[in-house]
Order: structure tokens, then C-alpha cells, then sequence
């Protein structure tokens, strides 16, 4: 709807939860690894967001 007098967006609690605590499973030594985690899935649904998510940003820096 690119002339509604809003953004209009879709809520991704989940989709950004559920891998950072994958990766983090509640031990010390995965933080580090839970904020890589966060950080791909904020990147990835930010380009959702805008339009330009494609399935291969998936593997991208791994």
C-alpha cells in the first residue's frame, strides 16, 4: 500500500526470537553467538521490511 498515510509492517517478535535463543540456550559461552544471531535476524527483517529479503541472505556470513 504505497500511498497509505502510514507504514504499514508485520510484527517479527518471533521470528527474532526463536534463533537467538537457539544459539543462546541459556549458557554464558553463547552470548556472543545469540548476538550474532540477533543481529542477522534484525538485518534480514529489516530488509523484509523494505522489500528486498531473498531467501539466500539466509546463508550470507556463515
Amino acid at each position: 500500500f504505497p500511498d497509505a498515510p502510514w507504514l504499514l509492517s508485520f510484527s517479527y517478535g518471533r521470528a527474532l526470537q526463536q534463533p537467538v535463543l537457539q544459539a543462546w540456550q541459556g549458557k554464558a559461552e553463547n552470548v556472543a553467538a545469540a548476538q550474532r544471531a540477533l543481529l542477522k535476524r534484525a538485518r534480514l527483517n529489516g530488509a523484509a521490511q523494505r522489500g528486498e529479503y531473498h531467501a539466500d541472505m539466509e546463508s550470507e556470513g556463515e
